[in-house]
């Protein structure tokens, strides 16, 4: 397997997929002090660097791939679309510099690849339209200015590896020195703009999601969901209210989505997608009146934060979903399940000093806040998805 660096590391969904999928982490970049802070609890002995722009090859040890999730702010469909001219989505130029430098040494000294390097990146969905589609060129044509021999992208939604999340993210490989881009994304009918057949709703993970994307997004062992949090299934329309909404029909909680108002917008039996600004409440659990008793029990000590009633304030909420279900906001614990981490990844940080541009650890590990944690995962790549690159990259690393 290769080594490789993480620019716009977050609390290391990409990192966290690809050390599961065999490949180690050398170093990373992050600017938020608090999933900076993350980053060093999990990573004690991974250099540890703040500002992307004050980076250069020079500062980073040898590796065979880089991962880069540069900022989204100005390329979604719900910010002001500044694009790559924007401040912050700008910072691909950032990222495409350093690449340059490592992809450069890489080729001249050989490695696990066999004299190449290889760099992947994440963005929403919107890369694609942003600027009316001149913004993603624009990216293409820098990758190959930089020396990409072959530059290849695909859609992957996070539901179909194993998690109760739709979550649409672009994945744009380039290769250094070599033509690969085709059998890392493997793409096929499932990721080339297909729609997934339709199926019933199961319980369980993926089995192998790259049989999955190779039938269209059918899992291989037909499930289709993460067993903590759904189960079946059946759409319920409201006639009187013009609302169409799933509601999960589970002995466990089940998820209703809404988009960050009272309003519910689930479809299927999956959340919608995390996003940072909701704060965790764009997206709730709904039990049984009974269920209440028991204090959600089978999330330990976590109990509901949200009563939901019948009154003029909440009248909506419930409307999409049944006069006997109670529903509040999901836990952080269950964000971090939807995006494939562990259980409580982010409940603590180590307390950093920066020292010229790398974060140094104070050796003290403190509790992080709710709204740090919210904000990480609507941020996080899904670690399912980075994993499964990650055994598309070792293919490749391995001839």
């Amino acid at each position: 397997m290769g080594k490789f660096i993480s620019l716009f590391a977050g609390v290391g969904g990409f990192d966290k997929g690809l050390e599961q999928a065999g490949h180690e982490c050398v170093a990373q970049v992050e600017w938020d002090k608090n999933a900076a802070g993350v980053l060093k609890h999990r990573w004690p002995n991974v250099p540890l660097f703040c500002d992307v722009s004050k980076v250069s090859a020079d500062d980073l040890p040898d590796a065979d791939f880089i991962t880069y999730g540069f900022p989204c702010q100005d390329l979604s469909v719900a910010g002001k679309r500044e694009g790559l001219d924007g401040k912050r989505s700008g910072l691909f130029y950032e990222a495409c510099r350093i690449i340059k430098q490592l992809a450069e040494r890489a080729i001249r000294r050989g490695g696990a690849g066999g004299g190449r390097f290889i760099a992947i990146a994440e963005n929403v969905k919107g890369l694609l339209s942003s600027g009316d589609g001149y913004d993603f060129a624009r990216c293409i044509r820098e990758l190959h200015n930089i020396g990409a021999s072959e530059v290849g992208w695909s859609v992957l939604d996070s539901q179909f590896f194993g998690v109760a999340q739709r979550r649409k993210r672009v994945f744009l490989v380039a290769d250094f020195g070599g033509e690969s881009t085709s059998e890392i994304l493997a793409i096929s009918e499932g990721v080339s703009g297909h729609p997934p057949p339709s199926r019933e709703a199961g319980k369980g993970t993926a089995g192998d999601a790259s049989e999955s994307v190779g039938e269209g997004g059918a899992f291989s062992d037909g499930t289709q969901t993460s067993s903590s949090l759904t189960t079946r299934c059946h759409n319920q329309f409201m006639p009187d209210k013009g609302n169409f909404c799933a509601v999960i029909q589970a002995q466990e909680p089940s998820v209703v989505s809404w988009n960050g108002d009272i309003t519910p917008k689930a479809s299927e039996d999956v959340s919608v997608t995390l996003r940072s600004q909701q704060g965790g409440e764009g997206v709730g659990v709904a039990f049984t009146a009974s269920d209440r008793s028991n204090k959600a029990a089978w999330e330990g000590d976590i109990s509901g934060t949200i009563n939901c009633q019948m009154n003029s304030e909440s009248s909506n909420l419930q409307m999409g979903v049944r006069e006997n279900l109670t529903v509040r906001r999901l836990t952080p614990i269950e964000c971090e399940r939807l995006q494939g981490f562990p259980d409580n990844w982010t409940s603590e940080k180590m307390e950093l000093i920066l020292e010229g541009n790398e974060w140094k650890a104070t050796g003290k590990v403190v509790k992080q806040a709710d709204g740090p944690r919210y904000k990480a995962m609507g941020n996080a790549v899904t670690v399912n998805v980075a994993e499964w690159i990650g055994k598309q990259i070792g293919k490749v690393l391995n001839k």
